[in-house]
C-alpha cells in the first residue's frame, strides 16, 4: 500500500509539472530540434496535451514554488513510519487539495477558465457553458 501512495503522490507531481510545464517543456524541445536534435516535445509524447495558458514568469515562479512544496510535503508524509497507509493518503490528498487551491488562486479567471476547461475534456465531462441536451 505504501509503494501505491508513493507512486501516487509522484503520479501527481508529474501530472502538474506536466500540465504547467508543457509550455517550457515545448520551448526547451524546440530549441533542441534547433540545435541539430531531433526530439520530440515531452508533451507530444505523453498523449494529450496540456492547455498553454501563457503563463508570465512570475507565475512560473509560482508554479515551481507550489509544486516544489507540495513534493516535499508529500516525501514527508510518506517518510513518517508514525501514520498508517489509510492516513498517509488521505494526507496526500489533503495536499493535492491545498496545491490546486493554489495553483487556481494565481491563475487569471482566463486562465482558470481555459484549465477547468481543459480538465472537464479529459475527464468526460461536458463544460459548465453548455446546456444540457434537450430530450
Amino acid at each position: 500500500m505504501n509503494t501505491k501512495i508513493v507512486r501516487n503522490g509522484v503520479l501527481f507531481a508529474a501530472g502538474v509539472l506536466m500540465a504547467y510545464g508543457s509550455p517550457m517543456l515545448a520551448r526547451a524541445a524546440g530549441s533542441a530540434q534547433e540545435a541539430g536534435q531531433a526530439q520530440a516535445a515531452p508533451a507530444q509524447q505523453n498523449g494529450p496535451s496540456r492547455p498553454d495558458l501563457n503563463l508570465t514568469d512570475d507565475q512560473k515562479g509560482q508554479m515551481k514554488k507550489i509544486h516544489q512544496d507540495a513534493k516535499a510535503q508529500i516525501e514527508a508524509v510518506n517518510n513518517d513510519s508514525s501514520l498508517s497507509a489509510d492516513q498517509k493518503q488521505a494526507k496526500i490528498q489533503a495536499i493535492r487539495r491545498g496545491t490546486h487551491k493554489q495553483v487556481e488562486a494565481m491563475l487569471t479567471p482566463e486562465q482558470r477558465q481555459k484549465m477547468r476547461a481543459w480538465h472537464q475534456e479529459h475527464r468526460g465531462e461536458k463544460p459548465q457553458d453548455e446546456p444540457p441536451p434537450s430530450n
